[in-house]
């Protein structure tokens, strides 16, 4: 007995609406061609193979689409791109120039491109962007599930659990435990399955649905949809693009680390009997301090002794005369497996990304803190220090070509003074003088010491980040009180800011000058004046990138790490793109001078410094 074929379309009636799927069995080229060619913007969405979050993702060797999805707001079309007819159709769809798409997140431009080799640009509007413009709070619910049971109704979401419940009922026996029969299914549900299908078309759909919604809620801040629309697709074109990883420095770099790594680990093991990360160990440095007088280390909240690279740093610098010599040379051991620990973790996680090619595609989160401010992952390159470069060292530029870097100079700093008015500040700034230097000198006099310098950077960014006195002593090391009477002539020194900032602590709703909403935390007032300084700080970041970007159309953006952003150029035009760069970047923030440092890196992201092992100037 033969199963009846698979019906042309599925029709759901949800929240009043009625909702049509069209199945991959019912293609008919002419109806999809007029379908399409009545819609001004297409749903988008993508059912893909699943992905390991830890690899190159879409790029993975065996990755593939197995469905695609162009939606209106009641119909919907799904297309399997194993068919010539219905490939052929999706190829044209999307490579058509005129053709706007509604999307969730970038994870379907960017599969599409890997699979399709089609590129969709600023043809994409992203519906998580604009939920995000509305309430930047991550803990919001951005899920494109989330949304639409907010703002339209449950549809999508059932359709979600029913499809769960089918891959579940259909997965082998032997992937069942844990999250395999949800892997199973991605890799081998049948592309005609009706709770397969009616959930692909429902996402393309639902997206289409949700744009309007979206849109309503943000007419006071419309310009920002189209700056981060702009700056989104930027992004994934880095994505797409991919760096290149220089593998053999990488793993050369890998094999010396993890070798620092264990003969460290085996000097604790040979002295103590456990190994070096053991919680054993904790206790018995924390008998040996006791012995040695040494006390107010910090501990953890079961009170247990904190082991941590910082912790260690401090311990070894403050307490260098009194650390017997055998506690020293174990602590050392200790701090090079923590320094070594972060070091192996992310040499594993590029090699581990790259792509068959040596591309590593990192995923750049555009919106990801309130403040506007971008991350990475997948590997996280935004946590990669300038001061260590060894970890920047792997990453290349394409050949004939360079990396130029540019960040702003004590943008948040300058951007305080020109929201607060502060003319203290604004003199300090307009002399020309270091920052940090001239802040030191007016509360401690013209013969400040470096230690009083660095307390008074400190207390700066402490104060436009809402800290107080117990935050600046456990980063400088003084005490309580010299920390309030430190707070307390800064505060005398800049009293413009303080007040914009006490001002600003009142406020529910922090709205930054270019009409970014952030909404306040009540139990966190204080940090207002940071949400306002940082996002302002972004804003202007965006507003340079942009400048630059549409003056200098054939320059690649190569990544965006806090306030630096990277380029690369070719060789012969990177001084003339360096100093493009530089002049987009500096730029006058409400009377205040924005400034901003470009250097030319070379065909590395990082710079090895001159006493690196041979080893790895070998790699190099």
């Amino acid at each position: 007995m033969t199963s009846a074929p698979p019906p042309a379309a599925y029709v759901r009636v949800i929240g009043g609406h009625t909702l049509t799927v069209h199945t991959p069995a019912g293609f008919d080229p002419r109806a999809f061609t007029a379908f399409t060619a009545g819609e001004e913007m297409l749903g988008l969405d993508v059912e893909t193979s699943a992905i390991n979050d830890k690899g190159p993702r879409q790029f993975a060797p065996g990755f593939t689409v197995r469905l695609v999805q162009f939606a209106s707001a009641t119909h919907a079309w799904v297309l399997d791109p194993a068919d010539p007819a219905q490939n052929a159709a999706i190829r044209a769809t999307l490579a058509d120039p005129a053709r706007r798409f509604v999307t969730h997140t970038n994870y379907d431009p960017v599969a599409l491109w890997a699979v399709f080799g089609i590129a969709l640009g600023q043809r994409v509007i992203d519906t998580h962007l604009i939920s995000k413009l509305i309430d930047p709070d991550e803990r919001a619910g951005h899920g494109l599930k989330e949304l639409t049971a907010r703002h339209l109704d449950n549809g999508l979401c059932d359709a979600e659990a029913a499809l769960h419940d089918r891959m579940r009922a259909l997965a082998p026996s032997g992937h069942r435990a844990g999250n395999a029969w949800l892997v199973w299914g991605w890799n081998h549900l049948p592309t005609h399955d009706e709770a397969y299908v009616v959930y692909a078309g429902l996402d393309a759909l639902y997206a289409r649905r949700l744009l309007p919604a979206l849109l309503a809620r943000c007419r006071a801040f419309t310009h920002l949809v189209h700056m981060e629309q702009w700056l989104a697709a930027r992004a994934t074109a880095i994505t797409i693009r991919g760096l290149q990883l220089d593998r053999p420095y990488t793993a050369t770099l890998l094999a010396e680390v993890q070798g620092e790594h264990a003969a460290a680990e085996t000097r604790i093991t040979t002295a103590l009997c456990f190994r070096g990360a053991s919680p054993r160990f904790a206790a018995w440095l924390d008998t040996q301090l006791t012995a040695a007088g040494i006390t107010g280390m910090p501990r953890t909240p079961t009170d247990r002794l904190q082991i941590t690279a910082d912790t260690l740093t401090a311990l070894t610098e403050q307490h260098a005369t009194t650390l017997p010599a055998v506690v020293a040379k174990l602590v050392a051991a200790r701090l090079t497996m923590a320094r070594t620990s972060n070091l192996i973790h992310n040499l594993k996680s590029f090699i581990q990304a790259a792509d068959p090619t040596g591309r590593v595609h990192p995923q750049i989160n555009t919106l990801r803190a309130k403040t506007a401010r971008m991350s990475i992952t997948a590997p996280a390159l935004q946590t990669l220090k300038k001061h260590d470069p060894r970890l920047r060292r792997c990453f290349a530029a394409d050949p004939g070509h360079v990396l130029i870097s540019c960040d702003f100079s004590q943008v948040e700093v300058r951007v305080a003074a020109a929201l607060a008015d502060d003319p203290t500040l604004k003199r300090v700034i307009a002399s020309g003088v270091d920052i940090h230097d001239a802040t030191a000198a007016l509360m401690y006099g013209p013969n400040f010491t470096p230690e009083q310098r660095t307390v008074s950077k400190r207390c700066t960014f402490g104060t436009l980040y809402g800290g107080g006195a117990t935050a600046l002593a456990d980063q400088t090391g003084v005490t309580p009180d010299v920390a309030r009477q430190v707070i307390a002539r800064w505060r005398t020194t800049y009293p413009n800011v303080i007040a914009y900032t006490a001002r600003l602590a009142t406020e529910k709703t922090v709205t930054t000058p270019s009409g970014r909403r952030i909404p306040a935390d009540p139990a966190r007032g204080y940090a207002n004046g940071n949400y306002m300084v940082q996002s302002t700080a972004r804003d202007l970041l965006l507003a340079a990138v942009y400048t630059f970007a549409t003056r200098h159309p054939t320059a690649k953006l190569w990544l965006f790490v806090h306030d630096e952003v990277i380029i690369q150029a070719p060789a012969a035009k990177a001084e003339h793109l360096r100093t493009a760069l530089r002049d987009a970047m500096t730029l006058t923030f409400r009377g205040v001078p924005i400034v901003a440092d470009a250097e030319i890196l070379g065909a590395h992201w990082g710079h090895l410094p001159g006493g690196t092992s041979a080893s790895m100037r070998a790699a190099a």
